[in-house]
């Protein structure tokens, strides 16, 4: 990122209609330093920041104003960049890379944006004595990162993303009155507006984007959907006939969308929070049928696990491209592997089936495809 201060100083002169001279006796300098500043040649000392931005009326941030020409495709980079450092750098190490990041580029919005949904991906992983504290400290700091992007930016889509990540913090962090002071007590009216892109694409006679576009909605659909019905087994799993029609619904979905190819991961969190449900309840036939579905998807998952298409979704890779992270995935690959087999061995709830003769043969291939999955 390119560095503008000495614009921003030119300019800001100008505007104040003061000569060089008088800028160089307000800050005690020479007025020959004030010329190497406007021609970039040289910078204000750090401590006079503060001094030249109150006598312009503007913020240290606006002062330093850095142009913000990091593309997608390097915003992408270094995020994967620094997921990807955990397999060999301690979180130590790993977190004062990401502290790094912030104040290189802390007047870019767009990656202030996806650091801070950095840490809701991978707090678990930095520093820290337990997990609650880690959640509370990683999930906070994410908080201002996202409160920082309402700040800086002007961008109604990156604002609304961060009042969005941010309330999601504000949830997991146990403050339902911070939710919903964020977004409201009632579900917005949506309005398709992936439609009209489409309409307008076929009103041009451009009738490959207009499908590119609803291929891209439906996409999205897909997975809204099937997180939705994973949240929805939770809500409704004191209601049996609602549980057990909801996963069959899911299930319905997932088999007319091929979605255990397409997108395996929210199958994998679908499969979970069913076999959750059912062993809440003690339905062991429905946990068994739900783990034993979830091991032969694992086997047949193969990394490095990427968004993308298949034979019905055959135009969205450039949809895919443009998105935050392109085709990569919020969590590094060697903590998915990881998280897949731990979610389950590792989860309180199914800890007395790992003993049971029925379940044997489940926890078995999950502790072969853990080891397996580390050899990769």
């Amino acid at each position: 990122m390119k560095l503008d201060m000495s614009k921003i100083i030119l300019q800001k002169r100008k505007e104040k209609q003061v000569t060089q001279q008088q800028l160089a006796d307000f800050v005690g300098v020479s007025k020959a330093s004030v010329s190497k500043w406007e021609k970039g040649q040289t910078y204000p000392d750090i401590t006079l920041l503060p001094l030249l931005a109150s006598y312009f009326d503007i913020t240290v941030d606006q002062l330093l104003s850095y142009s913000n020409n990091l593309s997608a495709e390097q915003i992408r980079e270094i995020y994967q960049s620094l997921a990807n450092s955990f397999k060999d750098n301690s979180p130590e190490q790993v977190y004062k890379s990401f502290e790094e990041i912030i104040h290189r580029y802390y007047s870019c919005a767009p990656l202030i944006l996806e650091m801070g949904q950095f840490l809701v991906n991978h707090g678990d992983l930095f520093p820290g004595d337990d997990k609650k504290n880690k959640t509370e400290k990683y999930l906070t700091q994410a908080q201002d990162l996202f409160q920082h992007v309402s700040e800086i930016s002007n961008d109604p889509e990156l604002l609304a993303k961060a009042k969005n990540f941010s309330a999601y913090c504000s949830l997991i962090l146990q403050k339902p009155d911070e939710v919903l002071q964020k977004l409201g007590q009632y579900v917005p009216e949506y309005y398709p507006v992936e439609s009209l892109i489409a309409w307008a694409y076929q009103l041009k006679g451009e009738n490959d984007k207009a499908v590119a576009t609803t291929q891209s909605a439906l996409f999205q659909y897909i997975a809204v959907m099937m997180s939705q019905l994973t949240n929805y087994l939770q809500l409704v799993v004191n209601q049996p006939q609602r549980f057990l029609a909801t996963y069959q619904r899911g299930q319905q979905i997932i088999a007319a969308f091929s979605v255990k190819k397409l997108n395996p991961t929210i199958v994998i969190n679908f499969l979970t929070s069913a076999a959750f449900g059912f062993a809440q309840v003690k339905n062991d036939e429905m946990v068994k049928q739900c783990l034993s579905e979830y091991v032969e998807l694992l086997k047949n998952v193969k990394f490095p696990l990427k968004q993308h298409g298949d034979k019905y979704f055959d135009q969205i890779d450039d949809w895919l491209k443009q998105t935050d992270l392109g085709d990569n995935l919020p969590r590094s690959e060697q903590q998915l592997k990881t998280d897949f087999v731990t979610m389950i061995t590792q989860n309180p709830i199914f800890m007395s089936y790992q003993n049971d003769k029925e379940f044997k043969e489940i926890f078995d291939h999950l502790n072969r495809i853990k080891e397996n999955l580390g050899d990769e």
